[in-house]
């Protein structure tokens, strides 16, 4: 078998045990981030506060789109603490 092919045939193999793990621990792992952005947003004194891990086209994304109703100054409060947590790549926050 030529170099070539081994190397794409261990690509693909680790390929499809990545795209598997992934999909096998994907609930839980957002969950965990779920969990931190609403204990961070209660900390912060947002009640009605909301977190979406979903891009717009519907793909699982490590940023957290955000929303609640709070000012501009508890909205980058959150931000920050957010951001520094591990597994949370950004924040933004939407209007309902």
């Amino acid at each position: 078998m030529p170099i070539w092919a081994k190397l794409l045939t261990g690509m693909a193999i680790v390929h499809l045990i990545a795209s598997a793990a992934y999909i096998w621990n994907r609930q839980s792992l957002l969950a965990d981030l779920g969990r931190a952005a609403g204990t961070v947003m209660l900390a912060n004194g947002v009640t009605d506060g909301s977190a979406s891990w979903k891009d717009a086209s519907g793909h699982s994304s490590r940023l957290a789109r955000l929303s609640g109703s709070t000012d501009a100054a508890t909205r980058a409060r959150i931000s920050a603490q957010l951001t520094g947590h591990p597994g949370i790549a950004g924040v933004i926050w939407q209007d309902r």
